[in-house]
C-alpha cells in the first residue's frame, strides 16, 4: 500500500535574470550580505549559483531560494534553464539603461517557461536614472506593470544601498502565496542540475535544486546517465548535510560522469536502483561537431583547431556556443576536444596530434606542470582566461594570425571598347566609354568578349580630351594604352579590378 501524500507549503525558487551589468548579482549580494560580485572576473557572473535566504512574514520565518544566472550574452542557454527550473523569476532592469538585448532574451525565457515574474527596476539612486522612461520601454515590450494598466508586480530598488529590497522580498512571498507552491517531503527528491564541475581533490560535483521530495545519505542520485551515491552532500555555504528537501540547493560530490547542466535528476533508495533506471548510452554520441565532408575537388575554409578546458559545464557550454560565431566563411575556429578540469598532458598530446597543431585554451583552470613542459618542448600554445569575451577576442586574434592569406578581387568599373586604334608588341591603344564605376591608370583590366574572358591586361595610361588623367569616371569617353599580349577588339568589355590579400 502506497504512502499517502504529505503535501505542504514549500519555499519558492526564484531565478534572477536580466541584462549584463544591470545589478542582478549586486541584488543577491545585498540580500545575502556577502560580497560575491567582487570575486567575479570582470564584475560579470560566470556561473549559475543558488542561495537560500530567510525572510520574516507575519512573525513566521519564510525561506526563499535564489538562482543567480549570468548576464553575459554567452550564457543565454543557461538563463533559459534558470527560468524553467524556477517557480518565480525576477527580471532586473536598470533605471539608467532600460530594456536591452539580454533583457529581451531573459523575458523570452520567462514567457516560454510560463514562469510568473516580478520586475525589479534597479539603480534608481543613479543621477541619470529615469524610472518613467524604463517603464515605457517595458510597456513597449508588452510588460504591463501594476498601476500602469497591467498586473505584473514590480519594485523600484537600489541593489547597491538596499532601497526597495525589503518590498521586493515581500512581493516574492506574496506571489508565492498566490501561486501556492507545495511539496511532499515523504517522496524521493527530484529537481534540476544547476551547475556541474570537477573538484580537483574530490572528483565530479554538481549543484542541484530540489523541486520536490527529500534526498538523504545512503540514497543515490541519477541525472541523465550520471550517478552519485549520496555520501558527500553540502549546502552552498559548504556545510555538510545528511538530508535536504524541496527548494534547497545542495552540492553533491561523487558522480561517475559529469551531469549536464539543466538535466533533471531523481533520487533513488540506493545505487542499485539508480543503475537500474539509468538510460542506455546513445551510440556514437559526441559533444564535438565534426566537419562537413567536402565534395571532390572542393577547398574548404581554413579551420584553426582548439582544445578547451573549463572549470564548469556551464562555462564550457557558453564557450562552445560562442566559438562558432568567430571568423568568416573562409576561416573559422574548430573545437576538436573539450572537457572540464585542469589542462593536462593529454590535452597537449591531442594538440600535437591534430592535423594542424591545436591551441589549448583554459577557462578558470590551471595548467599542470607536465602539460606546460610538453607544450614548451613541442611549441604548443596554451592560453588561460577568466573572462569569456577576452577569450573570444584572443581566439579572433589567433585566427587572424594563423589563417593563410587569400587574394581578394574587387571590380572597380566596366567600359565598352568603341574603337581599336592600333597595337605594338605588347601594347594596345583603344577608345571606349565607362559604363559603370571607373577605370584608373595602373589598374588591372579583364578583357571580356561575348561573356568569355580573353585575358588580363594593365592600364598604362588614360587620356580624356587628349589630356592625361589618372582616372576616368562613369559616362565619360577616353583613350587608353593597355599592356596586353593579346588583341583587344571593338565591342570588347574592359573590367577594371584591384586585388588585395586578407
Amino acid at each position: 500500500m502506497s504512502k499517502p501524500a504529505q503535501t505542504v507549503e514549500r519555499p519558492p525558487i526564484v531565478a534572477v535574470l536580466g541584462h549584463v551589468d544591470h545589478g542582478k548579482s549586486t541584488l543577491l549580494d545585498f540580500i545575502r550580505k556577502a560580497n560575491v560580485v567582487a570575486g567575479e572576473a570582470g564584475g560579470i557572473t560566470q556561473h549559475v549559483a543558488a542561495y537560500e535566504v530567510e525572510r520574516e512574514k507575519n512573525g513566521e520565518k519564510k525561506r526563499i531560494t535564489f538562482i543567480d544566472t549570468p548576464g553575459h550574452a554567452a550564457f543565454s542557454a543557461i538563463r533559459a534553464r534558470g527560468a524553467s527550473a524556477a517557480d518565480i523569476a525576477i527580471l532586473v532592469v536598470a533605471a539608467d539603461d532600460g530594456v536591452k538585448a539580454q533583457t529581451l532574451e531573459a523575458l523570452k525565457s520567462i514567457r516560454d517557461a510560463k514562469t510568473p515574474f516580478i520586475v525589479a527596476i534597479n539603480k534608481i539612486d543613479k543621477p541619470n536614472a529615469d524610472q518613467e522612461r524604463t517603464i515605457r520601454t517595458l510597456l513597449d515590450e508588452g510588460v504591463y506593470l501594476e498601476k500602469y494598466g497591467g498586473e505584473i508586480p514590480w519594485a523600484a530598488i537600489s541593489a547597491k544601498v538596499g532601497t526597495g529590497v525589503e518590498e521586493l522580498l515581500d512581493l516574492i512571498l506574496l506571489v508565492a502565496e498566490i501561486e501556492g507552491f507545495t511539496g511532499d517531503a515523504s517522496v524521493p527528491a527530484h529537481g534540476y542540475v544547476i551547475e556541474a564541475h570537477r573538484d580537483q581533490k574530490r572528483g565530479l560535483a554538481a549543484t542541484l535544486i530540489i523541486r520536490d521530495g527529500t534526498v538523504r545519505s545512503g540514497m543515490a542520485v541519477l541525472a541523465g546517465r550520471a550517478i552519485a551515491p549520496v555520501r558527500i552532500m553540502e549546502s552552498t555555504a559548504g556545510k555538510t548535510l545528511r538530508e535536504a528537501t524541496f527548494s534547497t540547493p545542495v552540492q553533491l560530490i561523487g558522480f561517475d560522469e559529469l551531469p549536464q547542466v539543466g538535466e533533471e535528476f531523481h533520487a533513488y533508495k540506493n545505487k542499485r536502483e539508480a543503475e537500474a533506471a539509468r538510460p542506455a548510452p546513445i551510440a556514437g554520441k559526441t559533444s564535438i561537431p565534426s566537419q562537413e565532408p567536402l565534395a571532390e575537388g572542393e577547398v574548404g575554409p581554413f579551420s584553426m583547431p582548439v582544445i578547451i578546458r573549463a572549470d564548469a559545464s556551464g562555462s564550457l557550454e557558453a564557450i562552445e556556443q560562442e566559438v562558432p560565431k568567430l571568423g568568416t566563411e573562409y576561416k573559422r575556429v574548430r573545437v576538436v576536444q573539450s572537457g572540464i578540469g585542469t589542462v593536462s598532458e593529454n590535452d597537449v598530446k591531442a594538440a600535437i596530434a591534430s592535423d594542424v597543431p591545436a591551441v589549448v585554451i583554459g577557462f578558470n583552470v590551471g595548467v599542470d606542470a607536465p602539460a606546460a613542459a610538453l607544450a614548451l618542448q613541442h611549441g604548443i600554445r596554451i592560453e588561460t582566461f577568466t573572462i569569456i569575451y577576452k577569450l573570444t577576442e584572443r581566439l579572433e586574434e589567433l585566427l587572424e594570425e594563423s589563417a593563410p592569406k587569400r587574394r581578394v578581387e574587387m571590380v572597380t568599373g566596366k567600359a565598352k571598347v568603341l574603337k581599336q586604334f592600333g597595337s605594338r608588341k605588347d601594347e594596345r591603344v583603344v577608345g571606349g566609354k565607362v559604363s559603370e564605376g571607373f577605370l584608373e591608370r595602373g589598374s588591372l583590366v579583364r578583357v571580356m568578349r561575348r561573356a568569355e574572358e580573353v585575358g588580363v591586361g594593365k592600364v598604362k595610361n588614360i587620356q580624356s580630351n587628349k589630356q592625361d588623367v589618372s582616372r576616368i569616371e562613369e559616362g565619360r569617353e577616353f583613350g587608353a594604352q593597355i599592356n596586353a599580349s593579346f588583341e583587344i577588339l571593338q565591342g570588347d568589355t574592359l573590367e577594371g579590378f584591384n586585388t588585395s590579400m586578407e
